[in-house]
């Protein structure tokens, strides 16, 4: 009876397996369903009709649930057919025992189905963001599909749609799909895409996964690894209206990983987005149309590339954005060098921070600090706010060179204030610049050692007026020794005075020369016509004359200049005494086509000896009038006039050049000297040449004429010289 009984078990538990097996893999064949499931699907999608040949019970183990599976069935939606693999439907148990079965979920697959195809469904959707995006901006690709219902009393109250695009072309926004491929997951009001591979606008995604939240509008979240190549026109595309127009090309290749967040309303347009973005610039190169030239610089920067450079770069819409890149650069064909950029900003306030080393020549001609070929390491920061540029700090150094500034603040292109500067600079391993400058009740410069050797040229070449317009304090001055590009250094330089509005309104200075020569330089405004006058007097001339070009090649002697001006004209007196000419180009060419070779060669040698040079000056924005320049000397003598054109540079200079000899031949048979200008007799022989010089400072035309007859001005300044 026992071997009866296990026996039945034994069969009865092997039937059972072998039903299991049988209904899990094969599955049972049977046409009671075909209704019910038809019924279900035409009843919850509207506009579908399903034609069901055969269908199969089977069972699914991991859940031992019930499903009925159909295998190609014929489904059409608004006449368009459906390329529907298979449909399962799993059945409630007690329903399918009490001889009422019920669906509670329905399983729809589908083989791959083109963009073309999707769209005749879509477009029969209710109106949505994403109907909106797919039918106007998907152009073409496929799609797999595994649609999941879950029902309730026959109804659907759920479902999941989850399946991979391959090779899409879509575009949204000015950013192009191309190649593009994901597996998606959809719900009512949620999607998420994963595995993202592809391109867009020049990105090449190697993995990524986005998500979308579709309530009452469309929000997207996700993240994105991807490598990038790309061109100027693929970063204009991303830009509205600030193209890269000063930029001849840009090539930028590396890796990016991206987080972001983006919010649109209903007719998609976004009104909230947060990215966060890191990677690396393996390579870059980046051309300028018009190459940059900046003050501090001896060489143009043409083009700026980057290497191993790591960034991270964090966008919203109403907070802080900031920018930071770490790496390496250079400028034209320089070596590479390392630098750190952090820039953070909102609607208002931007800040950065710079640090690097600079492989090139700095020259700052304020103080005469030339780098050369040094590395130069600058560090600083600074904010914007409008037009307000607040430079908080900046550090310069190389080797024992050090230039600091602290907060210093520029209004509308005009300084405002600063807290101090400080130079401490070498050249050939001396110290040329040791002074500080300070701003508070007054400014105050003082130090031991200032290197002056181009100041008076960058003073001619940059009018700082309009700069320092919002400047009006007192100044001092006190500089122990202040060297020039001559020989003799002015020590002990004092100067106090009143700036007004960024110009000087008084001043009161004093410095001593070698050998007790000494200059001495006084500003003042006259109380009746409100006219500032400047005199000038100097044991040694040269560093104040020394790039005017009327007095190229002077060296020695005093000077003494007097000047009267207001905004818009100068009256200048100029008088050098005991003076000589060296080297002169001007003059060894007049001298030259005058035939007075024994004179070039002084020019060339010891130089030219005069006991006194006058010139009168007049200047307003246009022209720079000579009135009269008159030169007198032991060999020759010069009487000039003409203008120099203040835009364009034209000269135009015209004069009577006499040798002593023959100018004292004359004046000896003059009778009465200072009566006579004009003489009765002329003498023997030629008195000298006339000359006239014209033309653009590159390419002056000199002309001359012998001459038996002087200007009666020539003989009254010899006359006048004699006495």
């Amino acid at each position: 009876m026992k071997k009866v009984i296990l026996s039945s078990i034994s069969f009865l538990i092997f039937f059972i397996i072998a039903t299991i097996i049988y209904l899990s893999t094969i599955g049972y064949e049977t046409d009671k369903f075909n209704q019910l499931l038809e019924k279900n699907i035409s009843s919850n999608v509207p506009n579908t009709k399903i034609n069901i040949d055969k269908i199969k019970i089977k069972i699914n183990i991991k859940n031992l649930s019930f499903f009925v599976t159909t295998i190609k069935p014929n489904i059409r939606f608004n006449n368009y057919k459906l390329n529907i693999n298979k449909i399962d439907a799993f059945i409630d148990l007690k329903s399918l025992l009490s001889g009422n079965p019920r669906i509670k979920k329905i399983n729809i697959s589908s083989n791959d189905i083109d963009v073309s195809e999707i769209k005749n469904i879509v477009k029969y959707s209710k109106p949505s963001s994403f109907k909106k995006f797919f039918l106007n901006e998907v152009e073409t690709g496929n799609a797999s599909l595994n649609l999941d219902l879950d029902l309730v009393n026959n109804k659907i109250v759920s479902y999941e749609i989850n399946g991979a695009v391959k090779n899409l072309f879509a575009k949204a926004h000015n950013i192009n799909f191309k190649k593009t491929s994901f597996v998606y997951l959809i719900r009512k009001n949620s999607s998420e895409i994963d595995n993202i591979r592809g391109f867009v606008n020049g990105f090449q995604i190697n993995s990524g996964n986005v998500e979308f939240e579709n309530l009452k509008s469309l929000k997207i979240k996700g993240n994105l690894k991807s490598d990038f190549k790309l061109s100027k026109n693929d970063i204009n595309k991303f830009m509205n209206k600030k193209k890269l127009k000063d930029y001849k090309n840009v090539d930028l290749l590396g890796k990016v990983q991206s987080l972001f967040k983006i919010n649109f309303d209903k007719t998609l347009k976004i009104v909230d987005y947060q990215i966060e973005a890191s990677g690396n610039i393996q390579k870059s190169e980046i051309k300028l149309n018009n190459p940059k030239k900046y003050f501090f610089l001896k060489n143009k920067i043409k083009n700026l590339s980057l290497e191993k450079t790591e960034f991270n770069i964090d966008f919203s819409k109403d907070s802080k954005k900031s920018i930071n890149l770490i790496g390496l650069y250079k400028f034209n064909k320089k070596l590479f060098q390392k630098f750190n950029f952090e820039n953070s900003y909102d609607a208002k306030l931007k800040k950065y921070f710079i640090s690097g080393d600079f492989d090139g020549e700095i020259f700052i001609p304020q103080f005469n600090f030339i780098s050369k070929n040094k590395i130069v390491n600058i560090n600083t920061s600074f904010e914007t706010n409008k037009n307000i540029i607040n430079l908080k700090e900046f550090h310069l150094k190389e080797g024992k060179n050090k230039i600091d500034i602290n907060n210093l603040i520029i209004k509308n292109n005009k300084l405002e204030k600063f807290d101090n500067i400080s130079v401490k600079t070498f050249a050939n391993n001396k110290f040329n610049n040791d002074f500080t400058i300070s701003f508070d009740k007054e400014i105050k410069i003082g130090g031991s050692k200032y290197d002056a050797s181009y100041l008076t040229k960058f003073l001619e070449q940059n009018d700082n007026s309009e700069f320092l317009k919002n400047i009006s304090k007192e100044i001092s001055v006190n500089i122990k020794e202040i060297s020039t590009k001559f020989s003799d250094t002015i020590s002990n330089f004092n100067l106090i005075g009143f700036i007004d509005k960024g110009k000087f309104n008084k001043i009161v200075s004093k410095g001593e020369f070698k050998d007790g020569k000494y200059l001495d330089i006084s500003l003042r405004t006259d109380k009746t016509s409100k006219k500032k006058v400047l005199e000038i007097y100097s044991d040694f001339p040269e560093p104040l004359i020394s790039n005017y070009k009327f007095f190229k090649g002077i060296s020695g002697g005093q000077l003494l200049l007097f000047s009267s001006y207001d905004s818009q004209i100068s009256n200048t007196k100029l008088i050098i005494e005991n003076f000589k000419v060296k080297k002169a180009p001007g003059l060894v060419k007049l001298l030259s086509l005058a035939d007075f070779g024994g004179m070039v060669d002084a020019l060339s040698g010891e130089g030219l000896s005069f006991d006194k040079l006058e010139m009168s000056l007049v200047k307003n924005d246009q022209v720079l009038n000579l009135k009269e320049l008159y030169a007198i000397g032991p060999s020759i003598s010069i009487l000039m006039e003409g203008y120099v054109e203040s835009k364009t540079g034209l000269v135009s200079l015209r004069g009577t050049m006499v040798p002593a000899k023959t100018l004292n031949k004359f004046l000896s048979k003059l009778p009465i000297i200072g009566e006579i200008l004009i003489p009765k007799e002329i003498g023997e022989g030629l008195f000298g040449i006339s000359f006239k010089m014209k033309g653009e400072p590159e390419n002056i035309k000199t002309t001359v004429n012998p001459i038996k007859t002087l200007t009666p001005r020539f003989i009254q300044k010899a006359l006048e010289k004699s006495k």
